[in-house]
């Protein structure tokens, strides 16, 4: 035993001195790790904002983009885009130092409206609602981060854009060799349609005499030079969005926004009248319908007509527009009573969505509804669930009702 303690007692201090320089930080004193801590504070307040410079941040970016929709035609920034001068509306908003080393400079990072081609259409104005009696938000910015005092935001900006049919655009527009374009004839208005748009930037912002001003406020996703960022097809920065927002609230107790989906629920509500009003074409009156479908459009309506097809019964009001194109308008074949049916007993389940390509002029809807039928030489208590898919085509009357312009039978099927 006094052998093992003599051992022992000769390698303490050994065993001290390794533990003293090992790092393991089991002999640091206390200020060391408040050291260390406040480092990290430090470091940390380095990259993030206070909630006050935030809502500044947000409320300079919110005005700077609604001085820059104010005016909504991109013929208006075409020459400033060129030239690289800041346009007078948002010059109150620009850093100096932006505007001292930038200003007359094309490739200065304040990036104007410009003409882009989305799906077949050229955009040529932009505008930004007026949300002043509701509380939807068309400006959405989101910190990104803080370097070197400068503070970044991403931002979404949404807006009705109005657009043409490219060859339209280019019939009247010249290209120039550095992918602007130059407008030698007036575009036909009547060409025209509205969707709506959402367009991604990149917005860094610096403080200035206690202020914050835009340093940059550059479209996302972009090629570096001016002639890239003008080319037509460059549409990397912005996605086309549904006309009609029907979102709902988070609690359910309505849209988001209560005009759209006032809208919507109108147009719901007549496209519903006509399907349901089909359920009176049983296979005798679709024979005679057959019959009548050759002797012209007033034959035609007549019978519709006296059988309701064409009309909302509550309301007493049409719910479809029928002339001599008749048979483009409802085609024969698009009637969901098919030739193995003898009649539909119920039409339920109908739902209506939005097509992508619903638009301010061409109001397009997916039309889907489940029937129950019974089958030509069937049993007559059996009856047979079908899935019905229609697209379904609106537009206004002369008192600005909604009502169809025409429809047409995508697919149906046998569910049980």
């Amino acid at each position: 035993m006094n052998n093992m303690l003599k051992k022992l007692i000769r390698i303490l201090p050994i065993i001290v001195v390794i533990a003293l320089s090992s790092g393991c930080g089991l002999f640091l004193p206390a200020s060391g790790s408040e050291q260390q801590g406040n480092q990290a504070n430090s470091a940390l307040a380095a990259t993030v904002i206070s909630s006050e410079k935030d809502a500044e941040a947000q409320k300079i970016i919110n005005e700077y983009f609604k001085l820059l929709y104010a005016s909504p035609s991109v013929d208006e920034y075409t020459e400033n885009s060129v030239t690289g001068i800041i346009p007078d509306n948002i010059r109150e908003h620009i850093a100096s130092k932006t505007i001292s080393e930038g200003d007359g400079n094309p490739e200065i990072g304040i990036h104007l409206p410009r003409f882009v081609s989305l799906n077949g259409e050229t955009i040529i104005s932009y505008e930004i609602p007026d949300n002043s009696e509701d509380d939807i938000s068309y400006i959405t910015s989101s910190f990104i981060s803080k370097s070197e005092g400068k503070i970044t935001f991403f931002c979404k900006v949404k807006a009705k854009a109005t657009v043409v049919p490219d060859n339209v655009f280019l019939e009247s527009y010249t290209q120039q060799d550095n992918n602007s374009f130059k407008k030698h004839k007036n575009l036909d208005t009547k060409l025209a349609d509205t969707i709506c748009v959402e367009l991604k930037y990149d917005v860094e912002l610096m403080e200035e005499d206690g202020k914050l001003k835009i340093l940059r406020a550059i479209e996302s996703n972009i090629k570096p030079g001016l002639k890239n960022r003008l080319f037509l097809m460059n549409n990397e920065n912005i996605t086309r969005l549904p006309y009609l927002d029907i979102s709902q609230k988070a609690d359910g107790s309505g849209y988001n926004n209560p005009a759209d989906g006032e809208v919507y629920e109108a147009e719901k509500s007549v496209i519903s009248s006509l399907f349901k009003n089909f359920v009176t074409l049983d296979r005798e009156r679709m024979n005679l319908l057959s019959y009548k479908w050759d002797q012209g459009f007033d034959v035609v309506k007549e019978y519709f007509d006296s059988l309701g097809i064409t009309k909302d019964q509550e309301k007493n009001t049409e719910v479809i527009i029928l002339t001599k194109e008749y048979a483009q308008e409802m085609p024969f074949e698009s009637l969901p009573l098919r030739y193995n049916m003898e009649k539909i007993k119920s039409i339920d389940n109908i739902t209506v969505s939005l097509h992508p390509a619903y638009s301010e002029k061409r109001k397009l809807y997916f039309v889907n509804f489940d029937a129950i039928v019974q089958r030509i030489n069937g049993i007559t208590d059996e009856n047979f669930k079908y899935r019905y898919d229609y697209l379904v085509i609106m537009t206004t009357n002369n008192d600005g009702q909604a009502i169809i312009d025409n429809i047409k039978l995508n697919e149906y099927y046998v569910l049980q």
